[in-house]
C-alpha cells in the first residue's frame, strides 16, 4: 500500500512513525514556511530522514506544481495529519482509494448527543479553542476527507483529557500520540480493503470554531484569573503568544502558573516575535 503523508504540525511527526513501519510511504508533503499560518512550522527533516521518506514542500497542496507531483506518486491514500489547508476537490481525487484527514476534536457519531465537558465543534484552532473553553476532554478524528470543512465519514476517533495545566504544546503532543495509536489500530482494515465509513452526525452540537487572529490573543486586565490562565496556556508555542500592552510595548506571555487563584510562575518578554520558546 502506498500512502502519501501531508502535514505542518508535530502531528505528522507521530504519524510518520507509525505510518512508515507499516506502509511505502511514498512522500511527505509539508509547506515551506509559515507564511499566513497561525500555527509555526515543523521541522521534518530528522523524522523523514530516518524512514528515508522524502520531503516536498509546496507553498499550497492545491497549486498544480503540488498536484502533479501528488498525482506522479499514484498513492492508494493520502493522509492530511496536522494540516491547515482546505483541499480541493481536483486534488482529493488523485488517491486510488481515499483521503484521510484528521480533526483534533471529538467528532460525534450520527444520533449521539454532545458531552458539554468535551469539544466536538468542527472548524478552526480546536487546540486552542479546547483550552480557552475550559473543556474537560477533546479528541482526535481521523475521517475521509470531502469539500466541505469535517464533514466526511469518519474513519476513526478517541478521546484525549486535558488537566488544569493543559498547554497548547503539551496537548497537540498527547494529539500527536493518540494519532499514532489511531493509525496504528486501524492500518489493517485499510490493507485488508475494509476500512470503516461511519457517518458524521449532520447536525453539530457545538458552534463552527472560527478561525483566530492576531488580536484573539490580548489578555484583558480585567477578565477573571482563570480566564487569563487559559489564554495563555493556550497561546504557547507553537502558537503565538498571549500579550498585553504597557505603554507601547507589547508584552508576550511565554509561560505562567496558576495555583489556589494566584500566578506562581510568569514568564514574559518585551516586544520581538509572536512565537517564543517551544515548550
Amino acid at each position: 500500500m502506498r500512502v502519501v503523508l501531508i502535514s505542518m504540525n508535530d502531528i505528522g511527526k507521530y504519524a510518520l512513525e507509525a505510518l512508515a513501519p507499516a506502509v511505502e510511504v511514498s512522500a511527505l508533503f509539508t509547506v515551506r514556511e509559515r507564511g499566513k499560518h497561525f500555527m509555526d512550522v515543523t521541522d521534518f527533516t530528522e523524522a523523514a530522514g530516518r524512514h528515508n521518506v522524502p520531503i516536498v514542500k509546496v507553498g499550497n497542496i492545491n497549486e498544480p506544481a503540488a498536484a502533479e507531483l501528488l498525482a506522479a506518486l499514484q498513492p492508494d491514500y493520502c493522509f492530511t495529519l496536522g494540516w491547515k489547508q482546505i483541499v480541493k476537490e481536483h486534488i482529493l481525487a488523485i488517491p486510488r482509494l481515499g483521503w484521510i484527514g484528521g480533526h483534533p476534536a471529538y467528532l460525534l457519531l450520527r444520533g449521539e448527543q454532545p458531552n458539554p465537558a468535551v469539544l466536538c465543534a468542527p472548524g478552526n484552532e480546536p487546540l486552542q479553542y479546547a483550552i480557552r473553553g475550559g473543556y474537560r476532554a477533546t479528541g482526535m478524528t481521523l475521517f475521509w476527507v470531502q469539500t466541505k470543512i469535517d464533514a466526511g465519514e469518519i474513519f476513526t476517533r478517541g478521546k484525549v483529557a486535558l488537566d488544569e495545566h493543559e498547554t497548547a504544546y503539551s496537548l497537540l503532543q498527547k494529539m500527536g500520540r493518540l494519532t499514532g495509536e489511531l493509525l496504528r489500530a486501524n492500518l489493517p482494515a485499510l490493507q485488508a480493503g475494509t476500512p470503516p465509513r461511519l457517518p458524521q452526525e449532520p447536525g453539530h452540537m457545538q458552534p463552527f470554531m472560527k478561525p483566530l487572529h492576531a488580536d484573539d490573543n490580548r489578555i484583558d486586565p480585567a477578565a477573571p484569573v482563570e480566564e487569563t490562565y487559559r489564554l495563555i496556556r493556550s497561546c504557547v508555542y507553537p502558537y503565538p503568544n498571549a500579550f498585553l500592552e504597557f505603554h507601547g510595548q507589547r508584552i508576550y506571555l511565554e509561560h505562567a502558573r496558576l495555583e489556589g487563584g494566584v500566578f506562581t510562575e510568569l514568564r514574559a518578554r518585551a516586544g520581538g516575535s509572536p512565537w517564543g520558546e517551544k515548550g
